[in-house]
């Protein structure tokens, strides 16, 4: 496996994550995955969970963008302890159905498991039946950068997105918990999302993070850029 390499030093890795790869493996696919990768490539033995050594964070398997990797234990413990506690800045950049109004907004809807689909998360409100076992706060802010109507009346928004809080899917289900989901998600988009785009068009596109050094430590801010076939659904949607 090979990945574009967009920052890396003695304690840590960054990668561009393309869609339809899995960060680390689970019990239901047998196929490679980052983990696999950072353990052919690089002495992790020991650095965190077995099965996931050196992976500190995820992205799901069709979000591509900044991923975040350690090399040694002292990087592994830093980013941990920045992840849980919320320092680390993330933003993303989706696509949505349908023309948000404001031009900038907060979600604060707790999580739960989904009672009807062990894949999914649900969001926690007075009109939801739908979860299972403990509620998460989850706060995402988001701000519209652009907006477009086709000519057969169909609304989608191009937002930047700024996860406050960490949970699974956080992103995926606060947007489809306000109306508007992520355009060809397979889990939570609508049935004209998905014949819009083949993957779901969410991209980790920076990530600000404390990374240790050997005199010290530095705030970097790395940036993916926006994978070709999510700018190239942008100008057929008339977004940029």
């Amino acid at each position: 496996m090979k990945f574009k390499i967009l920052y890396e030093d003695d304690h840590c890795l960054f990668i561009d994550k393309p869609a339809g790869v899995m960060v680390h493996p689970d019990e239901r696919n047998d196929e490679k995955t980052v983990s696999d990768f950072l353990k052919e490539q690089y002495n992790v033995n020991g650095i965190g969970d077995e099965g996931r050594e050196g992976i500190v964070h995820r992205l799901d398997r069709n979000t591509t963008g900044v991923l975040l990797l350690a090399k040694d234990k002292i990087a592994y413990t830093t980013f941990k302890k920045q992840f849980k506690n919320h320092t680390i800045r993330k933003v993303y950049h989706a696509i949505v159905d349908g023309n948000i109004k404001s031009d900038t907004g907060m979600i604060a809807l707790p999580i739960a498991r989904s009672r009807s689909d062990f894949r999914k998360r649900t969001i926690v409100d007075m009109y939801s039946q739908d979860q299972r076992g403990e509620e998460r706060e989850a706060i995402t802010r988001y701000k519209v950068l652009s907006r477009s109507t086709l000519p057969n009346g169909k609304g989608y928004s191009y937002v930047e997105v700024y996860p406050l809080t960490g949970r699974t899917h956080q992103i995926r289900a606060h947007f489809r918990g306000i109306r508007h989901p992520i355009l060809g998600d397979d889990l939570y988009g609508s049935k004209e999302g998905k014949k819009e785009a083949k993957r779901s068009m969410l991209h980790a596109y920076s990530l600000t993070v404390v990374i240790p050094k050997d005199d010290g430590s530095e705030e970097k801010t790395i940036i993916a850029p926006i994978p070709k076939d999510m700018k190239d659904t942008l100008k057929r949607l008339l977004l940029v």
